[in-house]
């Protein structure tokens, strides 16, 4: 029995359905639903997070277009996660490569480095995932500074983690900045440590002179 029409500004869908076709250069495809083919568009999404894939399951209502044809609507695509690539686990371990080593020259146990990444990187994912689904639910944001926090404190193998399996900060190129930003720091710090931290001293004394530069014109 054919499912009664819904409301097209239903908030929360009712059926699930999956994709056996999708034109991603028409932005537009069908579902599989009991044994009908279903139209949807990419419009008809609430949420649009990625490309559909054939085989994926995406939750909707049901509608009628414009020539009172039946569609989905309102359509939310389920799966919350992707595939790691082998490309970025190689680009993460090569980032962590260097902390790792200028930790490992000071004499401290590596477990204790290891657990404490681990730890504030599986709270920093935490973050990420319920701010995801804030994002979906249309509920309060965690702020943004309170994730870079997370990064800066050491969690941001967790976050490297988070934006590729929950697709989520990853395209907004202000917050990407200051990730990397984040990133940058980590390594520039364990390298000047490799260094006696030669780097950090020389910009210390340049700060210092260019203070006493300006007292000095100030004075005069």
């Amino acid at each position: 029995m054919a499912p009664p029409k819904m409301i097209a500004e239903t908030r929360k869908p009712e059926y699930t359905a999956r994709v056996v076709e999708w034109h991603a250069d028409k932005g537009f495809g069908w579902l599989k639903f009991n044994d009908k083919r279903l139209f949807l568009h990419r419009r008809d999404f609430s949420r649009w997070h990625h490309t559909p894939r054939v085989g994926e399951e995406i939750r909707f209502n049901w509608g009628l277009d414009a020539e009172c044809r039946p569609c989905a609507q309102n359509a939310v695509q389920v799966r919350e996660v992707e595939d790691l690539r082998l490309t970025g686990l190689c680009l993460l371990g090569a980032l962590l490569v260097l902390p790792a080593y200028a930790w490992r020259q000071t004499g401290w146990e590596m477990w204790r480095l290891v657990t404490y990444v681990c730890a504030l990187s599986l709270i920093t994912y935490a973050a990420y995932r319920s701010d995801k689904r804030k994002a979906r639910m249309d509920a309060w944001r965690i702020p943004e500074m309170h994730l870079h926090l997370l990064e800066l404190a050491g969690g941001w193998p967790g976050a490297w983690v988070a934006q590729r399996r929950l697709r989520h900060k990853c395209s907004k190129g202000f917050y990407q900045f200051h990730f990397w930003l984040i990133i940058c720091l980590h390594q520039f710090v364990a390298f000047d440590s490799l260094q006696q931290w030669k780097y950090s001293h020389m910009l210390k004394q340049a700060l210092f002179e260019d203070q006493r530069t300006t007292r000095t014109r100030q004075r005069g």
